[in-house]
């Protein structure tokens, strides 16, 4: 019983602090905002800051591997790459609050890129068509576009407050990336 709400009371700490972080990055850069401004903001003494981090980027660091997390079992529970994409695309759009601090104020495209490189792995291009020497540099070509378009989509999406439906932009990106496929 205790550890349960010892559990609980680590949650909403670390709530408050990512609550806080998100509110001092609509003013500052992340480099300027200091762990006394955070824990005041937070209503959080130093010491229970600094019992979960060190700095105020080993936030952010836990939110990208929270987003990287979820979004690696949604790969693990998809069977094709349409809906591996729309499931990504709605996860995201659940929790907006989170995708905008790590697509907006980090730089989320690393955990787009650690996902993409596991769809690589799950739904490789090289089982739907033969490849040749030849065609090999021109299809890692293509991929690379294609990861980096896909990046930039969402990325694009999440900058602009999620204005169009989750669906719609999994289905862009699908149509994208199955005409990629296709060459």
């Amino acid at each position: 019983m205790t550890e349960l709400r010892k559990d609980r009371r680590v949650q909403y700490t670390k709530k408050l602090l990512r609550e806080a972080l998100f509110n001092l990055l609509q003013e500052h850069g992340l480099s300027e905002i200091t762990i006394t401004e955070l824990c005041k903001t937070a209503d959080v003494n130093r010491n229970s800051f600094y019992r979960h981090y060190t700095i105020p980027l080993d936030i952010l660091l836990e939110l990208e591997e929270d987003i990287f997390e979820r979004l690696s079992i949604v790969l693990r529970k998809s069977t094709n790459m349409d809906e591996v994409i729309l499931l990504s695309c709605k996860l995201l759009e659940n929790d907006k609050e989170m995708s905008k601090i790590v697509f907006t104020k980090a730089d989320g495209s690393g955990i787009l890129a650690r996902i993409l490189t596991s769809v690589r792995n799950n739904f490789p291009v090289e089982n739907q068509i033969e490849l040749s020497p030849q065609t090999q540099p021109f299809m890692e070509m293509a991929y690379q576009f294609g990861e980096k378009g896909s990046i930039a989509v969402i990325k694009n999406w999440i900058e602009n407050d999620f204005s169009i439906p989750a669906d719609d932009v999994a289905k862009m990106i699908s149509y994208l990336v199955n005409r990629l496929n296709k060459i």
